[in-house]
């Protein structure tokens, strides 16, 4: 598995001093319907040691910094690319290559 990060998200993670991605599955439970998507996120070091000894998750290192992959199957291509997004003023990680 090759994992790509796109320029903008290298500066954005330098700028805010920050390594690793962890990539996990949200649920959302109305009373009508449930629906799950995949959140993938930039955290700091000490959120990213609670992913790994207390929720399982296994670590790859990149040559940028280091993603956290859930216990469970994702369904992953060969290549996976990260990229910065902004909405509103609000940044956040964008993915392409994993599904749940």
């Amino acid at each position: 598995m090759k994992f790509i990060y796109e320029q903008p998200l290298l500066d954005y993670m330098l700028k805010k001093g920050k390594k690793t991605i962890v990539v996990e599955e949200i649920t959302s439970n109305n009373s009508d319907f449930e629906i799950t998507e995949l959140h993938v996120q930039l955290i700091d070091e000490k959120r990213a040691e609670h992913f790994k000894t207390r929720k399982g998750y296994y670590s790859v290192t990149t040559d940028a910094g280091t993603v956290l992959l859930p216990p469970y199957k994702l369904k992953c291509e060969d290549t996976i690319t990260f990229g910065l997004k902004s909405f509103l003023g609000i940044k956040y990680v964008s993915y392409k290559g994993i599904s749940k």
